[in-house]
């Protein structure tokens, strides 16, 4: 596998992690306890790595099915580091 594919399953991975952890309180807490960073500050580097990986796998692109999953990969990082950060942003103003 290239790495516009494990970008690609990397990044749906990420999905049902971040729903996993919005709904969660009790996760969340526990986890930023035990290693003293919030689980979504680390998964914002998650998907912001992924989205780099993303770009980097443009090169290796060589049919149509290829582009479409990093251009697809690209989209899914994006929004997801948007709402990331509007949430950690607003988080931090209301703690």
């Amino acid at each position: 596998m290239n790495i516009n594919s494990w970008s690609f399953s990397l990044s749906l991975f990420c999905i049902p992690l971040f729903l996993l952890l919005i709904s969660s309180e009790s996760f969340i807490s526990i986890f930023s306890k035990i290693v003293g960073i919030h689980p979504l500050n680390i998964l914002l580097g998650i998907t912001l790595i992924l989205f780099v990986l993303s770009i980097l796998g443009l090169k290796d692109v060589k049919g149509w099915k290829a582009m479409a999953r990093s251009i697809f990969t690209m989209c899914i990082t994006v929004v997801l580091s948007g709402i990331l950060i509007f949430i950690l942003f607003f988080g931090s103003l209301l703690n």
